[in-house]
């Protein structure tokens, strides 16, 4: 599938949603957006998010001001922040990592890869990258050195590590795939209509993953079963758990939808 072809299936999804959703409460909507691809929080309580189709990264502070925190990129669709606060985002189009200093400058971090879509950094302090176009999972160490961590995988586009080192990664192809810490890969679940970009985990090892196929964002059980916890999310392709909050964006309405998570 071509990068234009994937652009024009993302902006059609089915908009029948699911159904038996768990009712989550809504607390706040941030619109504005040009198909938020990726979501990350910074540790002063800032939200940034990619403008896939419109080439920037939007900075919402938490007086909900808007401002564009970095730009001039191709499609940048993950995000995610290392610990000391510098912002990475990968360029779908232009096959390139960036990172971005909390002062808003940016540089190439590393490149060379194969539309690289979501990412997420691993315990080590390693940048974990899906590379759609080659169906392969690498992460990428602080000097920018590249190491190839699982192939095979159906076109991966999200991917996350929980508490005991496993990845799970969502794939536009179908299915969630676990990798085990020991690197054994294995189909965990094919309940998704299709998996979007969006994946992420709590502190109490819960899974939470996109289904843009189905518009809505399910919680993944240990054995692979899932539950639905936000439904009619048309085109939902990001996802960010941060403390009780669930932060989801919709391409279809250009917004990220801010949600609170209850006690399981």
């Amino acid at each position: 599938m071509t990068k234009l072809v994937f652009l024009l299936v993302a902006m059609l999804f089915s908009m029948t949603g699911c159904s038996n959703a768990t009712t989550l409460t809504l607390k706040a909507t941030y619109k504005g957006f040009q198909a938020p691809t990726g979501i990350a929080m910074d540790n002063d309580g800032n939200l940034y998010v990619s403008n896939w189709s419109g080439s920037t990264v939007t900075k919402i502070d938490t007086e909900g001001n808007h401002s564009v925190f970095a730009d001039g990129m191709g499609s940048p669709a993950g995000l995610a922040f290392d610990g000391t606060g510098n912002l990475y985002i990968s360029d779908y189009s232009k096959d390139v990592i960036y990172r971005v200093t909390p002062d808003g400058k940016k540089s190439t971090f590393a490149q060379g890869f194969h539309t690289p879509t979501g990412i997420a950094f691993n315990q080590s302090g390693e940048l974990l990258v899906t590379n759609r176009g080659s169906n392969e999972i690498v992460k990428v160490n602080a000097s920018g050195r590249v190491e190839l961590v699982a192939k095979g995988m159906r076109t991966p586009v999200g991917v996350v590590e929980d508490l005991d080192g496993n990845l799970y990664v969502t794939n536009y192809g179908g299915g969630i795939i676990k990798v085990a810490a020991d690197g054994t890969t294995s189909t965990i679940s094919d309940e998704f209509g299709r998996p979007g970009v969006g994946i992420d985990t709590n502190d109490q090892n819960i899974i939470f993953a996109t289904d843009n196929g189905d518009d809505c964002v399910r919680r993944l059980a240990p054995d692979g079963t899932t539950e639905i916890v936000v439904d009619n999310i048309g085109g939902c392709v990001a996802v960010l758990v941060h403390a009780d909050t669930l932060y989801v964006g919709s391409w279809n309405d250009g917004a990220v939808y801010a949600y609170s998570i209850g006690a399981k």
